[in-house]
C-alpha cells in the first residue's frame, strides 16, 4: 500500500488532534503525517490526515467549509466557552423563551464578525492562545469574519432542574469559525451567557465518511493521492506533453472550460501531478508532486 494519502479520522473525545496524529503515525508506521484542521479534546468527529505526499495539501485542505452538530447550554458561562472550563457566571433561563431564542439565533447566520476563545489553537508571538493562558497570562484575541452559512436549530430542552436551556444546533460555516464562540456570543447576547457542552464534526469539506480509530487499527485504510484529489478539488485533466511540464513546475495552457481558481490536475492516465491554480487561460503550479 503506499503511503500517500488521506485518512478520514473519527476523532472521539479525549484526545487532541495531536495525539490522533501520533496515533495515525503508529497505525501506518510512518512519521510524515499531519492534520487539517483542530478539534478541541472535547470535540469528536471528522478529522482529516495527510500521509506522506497528501500532507502537502493539508493547508488547502484546511480552508474548506465545515459541518458540525452541538449542544449549547444557557444559563451558564464558563472561561472557556465549554464543558470543560471552570463557571464564571450563571443566571435564569426562565424567561428566555424559543421565540426569543430563534430571535437570537437568526441573527448569527451568514457573515458575521466573532472573537476566538482565549483558549484556542491560534498563536499569539509564536506561541499557542491556550498555552499562554495555562501559564497565567491574559489572552484576549482579536475579532474575524467568518460566515455561518447555515445556523439550524435541531431542537430545544428547558432544565427546570438547573434552571437551563440545552439547545441543539447544527452549523455550516466557514473555515475559522469557533463554535464554543458561537455557543458564548448567543448566550451574552441572550443575557443569560452561554457554553458548548457537545460538539461533533460531520463534514470537512466534501469529505463525510470516516473511520474509528479501532477500525484503523485493525484494517488500516486510505483515499489514495489520486482519490482524495478528485473528492477535495475540482480537477482538470493535460495533455501528455503539458502533463509533464507541469509535473516540472511549468504553468502551461489550462483546458477549456477549465475550473477557475485552485484545481487537481491529472495526467492522461488519471494520475494526479500537481495542485494548480487556473488564471486567465493558465495553470499556475501551487504543489508539484514528483513521479
Amino acid at each position: 500500500m503506499t503511503l500517500d494519502g488521506i485518512v478520514l479520522v473519527d476523532k472521539p473525545e479525549g484526545p487532541t488532534s495531536h495525539d490522533v496524529v501520533a496515533m495515525v503515525r503508529k497505525i501506518f508506521n510512518t512519521r510524515k503525517v499531519g492534520h487539517a484542521g483542530t478539534l478541541d479534546p472535547m470535540a469528536t468527529g471528522m478529522l482529516v490526515i495527510g500521509v506522506g505526499r497528501a500532507t502537502r495539501l493539508l493547508g488547502h485542505l484546511t480552508l474548506s467549509d465545515k459541518e458540525y452538530v452541538g449542544t449549547i447550554r444557557l444559563g451558564i458561562a464558563t472561561d472557556t466557552d465549554d464543558a470543560q472550563g471552570h463557571v464564571t457566571s450563571t443566571a435564569t433561563c426562565g424567561s428566555i423563551t424559543d421565540e426569543k431564542i430563534l430571535e437570537v439565533v437568526r441573527s448569527f447566520r451568514g457573515h458575521i464578525s466573532q472573537r476566538p476563545s482565549s483558549v484556542s489553537a491560534i498563536k499569539v508571538d509564536g506561541k499557542r492562545a491556550y498555552a499562554r493562558v495555562r501559564q497565567g497570562e491574559e489572552v484576549e484575541l482579536k475579532p474575524r469574519d467568518v460566515t455561518v452559512h447555515d445556523l439550524e436549530i435541531l431542537s430545544i430542552v428547558h432544565l427546570a432542574q438547573v434552571d437551563c436551556v440545552d439547545v441543539s444546533v447544527r452549523v455550516v460555516c466557514s473555515a475559522g469559525t469557533y463554535i464554543r464562540a458561537l455557543a458564548r456570543d448567543i448566550g451574552k447576547q441572550l443575557g443569560v451567557g452561554g457554553h458548548l457542552t457537545s460538539l461533533r464534526r460531520t463534514r470537512s469539506g466534501l469529505f463525510t465518511t470516516m473511520s474509528p480509530l479501532d477500525a484503523l487499527r485493525e484494517t488500516p485504510k486510505m483515499l489514495d493521492l489520486d482519490e482524495a484529489m478528485r473528492m477535495a478539488f475540482p480537477c482538470i485533466t493535460l495533455e501528455v506533453d503539458d502533463a509533464i511540464r507541469a509535473r516540472h513546475g511549468v504553468r502551461v495552457p489550462a483546458p477549456v472550460d477549465s475550473h477557475s481558481g485552485i484545481v487537481g490536475v491529472f495526467n492522461p492516465d488519471g494520475h494526479v501531478v500537481s495542485l494548480g491554480r487556473v488564471e486567465n487561460g493558465e495553470v499556475f503550479p501551487v504543489v508539484v508532486f514528483a513521479e
